[in-house]
């Protein structure tokens, strides 16, 4: 240890004492300078990664819903918004005035262009703004300026618009007051999706229009923490609401959806980061802690040679310093490489583009290294600073003699008689004698490296769960449904599941009926035709029994008043009499008997006030809505139980064409007198209103739904009742796997037929030389394909995850083993000399490891099963495709390298002895 050219002089002799006492720690300290990076580089990689995946999900959700806000209010108060702005678990508000569409200026304004909307300066920078790209310009503030979209833009026939130039629309105030306005172009933006543009205009135009005072659209967004449900009852408890049927719409935040995506919700986000970050505490600690006796007697014997106390602690926080140093620097330049260089590249360009380019996906965060490096340096730091304590209090032969339990009680062993052991046996009781000498070491050492495990094998649960292929599992092969009409399609109906995520019910949607059904509004229509089902049944490969037709009918509702009520009270306002008949046309689906039990058994565990007998007898039908009710409404829908509603069919095709050839001839009040028959069904009775959107809500598909129009459950025999035939409104196929390819080119084949002749059957529609809607499907392996990118860089980054959570762990069990035995090389040395062979110090080496290998396995099957089962119930609970195996694989491969790390360190050790 000493040299024989000693400095004399303070600074130099700390120096070189502290240099050539690492050097009698070299094993050691590489140990814990390899600690030290793994621990950097795991916080930072782990949490770089989660924070970058979720931030880039944040971001991609925005523009896919065209805004930041998470909730918003039609027809808002002023009072209302000033409560929004007092209320704790509400970030932000704003305002906007939604105006009306404008067109292009022509004979018939046939081109719908725009949205036309005001928003303040809180919607704009907080909500709107966020959800586009490539904004030029800034938000209009003259009268005559206007901010528009580049879709916009290129229904107008501008390919390259400059600031300033002018734009002429036609602005509707409703639906028949409009006028034409000539605005300068003040900026444009990109937006995302298919509904219909928004253009903006200044508030001095808003005043100019003369619209009504004091109704707004009121935006906001709750605090990422609080889902939907618990902030939607919030508000309707605390807000002044105008009346029974104002809404108040709220859907998750984006950051909340992505983190839900990620694990489930944010309580296993904070357990988790406390569980890596315990681990990584444990990773570096154990090291020093472990031999620290050895450290304590090496100090101690300085201290008896005449160095001073604050000699000493120089002397090893140089020491400290140097592996801090070395290690936050190497640690911080692997992070680095690994996060800006090496997953960017395995990644691909694909995954980027699919996520929105290098600028929102980024994994590197400076202030997470920063942290990382701060974290590990401090768990050195106060690990060291503890040991310079016990020296500090230690007497010179204390510290000389120090061993670990200076303050335990010594056990008494009464004399007893001991069974003779094997040769191995006596070998593994030393070792459990030896790693049990210091038992409260053994239990955090043996917890730590479970924490570690554990870590890993949940990161694998969670990465083969939360994969997207489960999702697409349960769509069916082939999904094949009508199309809007053209109409319908102009304002952005029915095309809603191209941009939406596709774990959204793709036939979910904003249009109404007459959008549905524009072009094709007669009794016969079917969206799949008898004869499309004739071809479709003639293709080898398609499994009918387990696909599924979703049947029913399109008609008119005629209901009364407090049964409409509910739903709509403006509509039941509109005339004296009690039946009231709707101006769009509805949906009513035919379930079958297994499906009403379905609902049966929800009503009951839920004790909802739903009149299910009468939907089974054939004599009630059930509206099915997607939340659209309040909670005043709700009261309202339970009263209208009972109440009489019955169908009228669409008119025939030939009355129909008849119809399209009058229009021709008479003006719009002589059409208006003409009558076209239409066929009544049966009365039945209305057994209730129920939310398809409320938890555990049977899993019964439909067609076509959403805000814009009715939709009716009736069971067989209530279908009977009405006086039209029963269509195929959907259809889900399943088709033979290996089969797939072929059915889906011969489908393909069939719908590009049928929509060339449905395209070319102009008779019926009242827009001349437009066709029928025709059909389109959804395949399942095309949405693989097309999420096939997506999919497999999730794999990769969780799996960078899981990886360095697996090396993090098995580095914690080896440098526990490894530690444990290298601070006791004399301790092996004496017991060489007192007579044990190379063989039973082998398996006294291996029978250590193997026990807190043992410990390790046992607190796995034990409290590791309980959490896995625990996880397993959360997001089952949190997320609707979660799909939960038991990690098998991943716990045989961790069991294995837990042997090997033992082996080797068993070999390594014995060599080095």
């Amino acid at each position: 240890m000493f040299h024989k050219n000693i400095p004399n002089n303070n600074k130099d002799i700390i120096r070189f004492l502290a240099k050539n006492f690492a050097g009698t720690k070299k094993i050691r300290n590489t140990i814990l300078f390899c600690s030290v990076v793994i621990g950097i580089v795991a916080i930072t990689m782990v949490f770089g990664i989660s924070f970058g995946k979720i931030q880039a999900e944040e971001i991609r959700l925005t523009r896919e819903n065209g805004t930041a806000s998470s909730g918003r209010i039609e027809d808002g108060t002023e009072e209302q918004y000033a409560k929004l702005k007092q209320l704790d678990y509400i970030k932000q508000v704003g305002k906007s005035i939604f105006v009306g569409e404008a067109t292009d200026i022509s004979e018939d304004n046939a081109k719908t262009i725009c949205n036309v909307v005001w928003a303040d300066s809180e919607s704009w920078n907080n909500f709107l703004k966020p959800a586009y790209t490539n904004v030029i310009g800034s938000y209009p503030q003259k009268k005559d300026e206007i901010l528009l979209s580049e879709r916009a833009l290129k229904k107008l026939g501008i390919s390259e618009p400059d600031q300033g130039m002018e734009i002429n629309l036609d602005v509707y105030k409703g639906v028949f007051e409009h006028s034409k306005e000539t605005f300068k172009l003040c900026g444009w933006y990109t937006d995302f999706g298919n509904e219909l543009a928004t253009g903006y205009i200044s508030h001095d135009k808003i005043n100019e229009l003369n619209l009504e005072k004091g109704s707004y659209t009121l935006l906001f967004s709750q605090s990422n923490h609080l889902s939907r449900s618990k902030i939607e009852e919030k508000l309707y408890q605390t807000l002044p609401m105008k009346s029974a049927e104002q809404k108040i719409y709220v859907s998750d935040t984006a950051q909340y959806t992505a983190v839900s995506k990620l694990s489930g919700g944010y309580e296993l986000v904070i357990l988790g980061t406390l569980g890596i970050l315990c681990g990584i505490y444990f990773l570096v600690r154990n090291v020093l802690w472990i031999s620290m006796s050895e450290d304590i007697q090496n100090l101690g014997l300085l201290h008896t040679i005449g160095a001073t106390e604050r000699q000493i602690t120089k002397i090893y926080r140089k020491q400290m310093r140097s592996l801090m140093l070395k290690g936050s620097v190497l640690g911080s330049l692997l992070s680095v490489v690994i996060l800006v260089l090496m997953i960017p590249e395995i990644l691909g360009v694909h995954f980027y583009q699919e996520m929105g380019g290098n600028t929102i996906l980024s994994f590197f965060r400076p202030w997470i290294l920063l942290l990382s490096v701060v974290f590990v340096n401090g768990i050195l730091w106060m690990a060291s600073e503890e040991i310079i304590r016990k020296i500090t209090k230690l007497s010179c032969i204390e510290s000389a003699t120090y061993d670990g339990n200076m303050g335990d009680k010594k056990e008494k062993h009464p004399g007893k008689l001991v069974l003779k052991r094997s040769e191995a046996g006596e070998m593994f009781y030393i070792a459990w004698e030896n790693i049990t000498r210091y038992k409260v070491r053994f239990i955090i050492a043996s917890l730590s490296i479970f924490l570690g495990v554990l870590s890993f094998i949940l990161m694998n649960v969670l990465t083969n769960g939360c994969d997207y292929k489960y999702l697409l599992e349960k769509r069916p092969d082939f999904l094949l449904a009508g199309e809007f009409s053209e109409f319908g399609k102009s304002q952005g109906c029915g095309e809603e599941y191209k941009t939406r995520e596709i774990d959204v019910d793709p036939l979910l949607t904003q249009g109404d009926g007459v959008e549905l059904l524009y072009d094709n509004d007669y009794d016969e229509f079917a969206p799949i035709s008898q004869e499309l089902e004739k071809k479709l049944h003639k293709i080898d490969g398609i499994d009918w029994e387990n696909s599924n037709l979703i049947e029913g009918a399109y008609v008119t509702t005629v209901i009364s008043k407090k049964g409409i009520r509910p739903y709509d009270e403006g509509l039941s306002n509109l005339t004296d009499d009690n039946m009231v008949e709707g101006f769009s046309w509805d949906t009513v689906q035919v379930i079958d008997e297994n499906q009403i039990l379905s609902l049966k058994k929800y009503v009951q565990d839920n004790q909802l006030n739903i009149d299910m007998e009468s939907l089974e007898e054939g004599n009630g039908v059930l509206i099915i809505h997607d939340h659209m009710l309040t909670p005043e409404q709700q009261k309202l829908a339970d009263e209208a139980i009972g109440e009489p509603v019955y169908f009228k069919t669409l008119i025939s095709r030939e009355d129909a064409i008849r119809r399209k050839e009058l229009s021709n001839f008479k003006s719009e009040e002589e059409q208006e007198k003409d009558e076209f028959p239409q066929k009544e069904s049966e009365t039945f009775t209305l057994c209730g209103y129920l939310d398809r959107q409320s938890d555990n809500f049977p899993e019964i598909h439909q067609s076509w739904h959403g805000e814009g129009s009715l939709y009716y459950f009736i069971s067989e025999k209530g279908f009977q009742k009405i006086p039209t035939e029963k269509k195929i409104l959907t259809m889900e196929l399943t088709a033979d796997p290996e089969k797939e390819p072929y059915v889906k080119a011969q489908i393909g084949e069939l719908i590009s037929e049928e929509n060339k002749k449905r395209s070319e059957m102009t008779e019926v529609s009242m827009d001349e030389g437009t066709g029928e809607a025709g059909v389109f499907v959804i395949c399942k392996s095309d949405l693989m394909q097309q999420k096939e990118t997506y999919m497999r860089g999730n794999r990769i980054l969780l799996g960078a995850v899981s990886i360095i959570l697996f090396i993090a762990g098995l580095t914690n069990y080896c440098n526990v083993v490894f530690t444990g035995m290298y601070a006791r090389r004399k301790e092996f040395d004496i017991m060489k000399s007192i007579g044990m062979t190379d063989k039973q110090m082998k398996l006294m080496f291996f029978g250590e490891g193997g026990y807190y290998f043992m410990c390790v396995m046992g607190m796995l099957l034990t409290a590791g099963m309980a959490t896995l089962v625990g996880v397993k119930i959360y997001m089952e609970n949190k997320l609707s495709y979660f799909t939960f195996h038991w990690p098998i694989h991943v716990t045989v491969g961790v069991t294995f390298s837990l042997v090997l790390i033992n082996v080797m360190v068993t070999h390594f050790i014995y060599k080095k002895r």
